[in-house]
């Protein structure tokens, strides 16, 4: 029995001026967001194990922006496991983020939790950054470390997602292009797999392919759309940011979306 939950794309800024010419004028600050999102955990009435963040801790590789993460992170209950997503720095993120204790940097990684294993696949890949292609031996390695897994569930987690959903622009810029091995990997593990969690895609989304269950959670910041035809990323300011809870209860896995007030500038 496991209990944890789910969060992406903060997109911290250390800057109070922060706000790309990309997302609308309506849309405030993304500390505004991590500022509720870090009050709704709060008043949550049930405890859990872990907060899975799965990348796009910061807006920018700026130190600045890391620090400010720090400082709001901290506030959290519990163990937190950050993956690394297409706007962070890697080497920031384990020199002022990572402390071994309270707060957790994993890339390809594997870790045990009550009776789970967690693993961890950095998907900052060559390529365009927003649809990197995984080096064959990264993909080798991460089929040798499930392969070497003993007979405990599975929690995957990754920022990209590596499979296709249907939607032009999610499947052409926002994927995982040789998305389809790491699926197969995951698919000879099924059985075991208790679901893929990933962000990346700033909406609530949840795909299955071949018995795998894939779960993205919604920025908690700026969300876009995602709907058949779709050929373009396009921001979604009516949806509101908010973060999953995962309960694992002997191999049922059960998602809830918990939404966060929509704020504007």
């Amino acid at each position: 029995m496991l209990t944890f939950l789910h969060i992406s794309d903060t997109h911290i800024s250390g800057d109070p001026a922060y706000h790309p010419p990309w997302i609308p004028d309506a849309v405030a600050h993304p500390i505004r967001g991590t500022k509720l999102l870090l009050e709704a955990i709060q008043r949550l009435p049930f405890p859990f194990d872990f907060i899975l963040h799965t990348g796009d801790v910061c807006a920018d590789p700026h130190e600045s922006d890391y620090h400010r993460a720090r400082e709001l992170l901290l506030q959290l209950t519990g163990p937190l496991y950050m993956l690394p997503g297409n706007h962070d720095s890697v080497e920031l993120m384990e020199s002022i983020l990572h402390d071994g204790r309270k707060l957790h940097v994993l890339r390809d990684s594997h870790i045990e939790v009550k009776g789970y294993h967690l693993v961890t696949l950095d998907s900052n890949g060559p390529g365009d950054a927003h649809a990197p292609s995984l080096p064959d031996e990264q993909i080798e390695r991460f089929a040798a470390t499930l392969g070497a897994l003993g007979e405990l569930p599975i929690i995957a987690a990754m920022h990209h997602s590596p499979v296709e959903t249907g939607v032009p622009w999610l499947d052409d810029e926002m994927r995982i292009q040789n998305g389809e091995r790491i699926q197969r990997v995951l698919r000879a593990h099924r059985d075991r797999l208790a679901g893929v969690f990933h962000g990346h895609i700033h909406q609530q989304a949840d795909t299955l392919v071949d018995g795998v269950l894939y779960v993205c959670c919604p920025s908690t910041w700026s969300n876009l759309a995602g709907y058949p035809g779709a050929r373009e990323g396009i921001a979604d300011p009516l949806t509101p940011g908010g973060f999953n809870l995962v309960m694992l209860r002997g191999g049922r896995t059960f998602v809830r979306r918990y939404n966060l007030p929509i704020v504007t500038r």
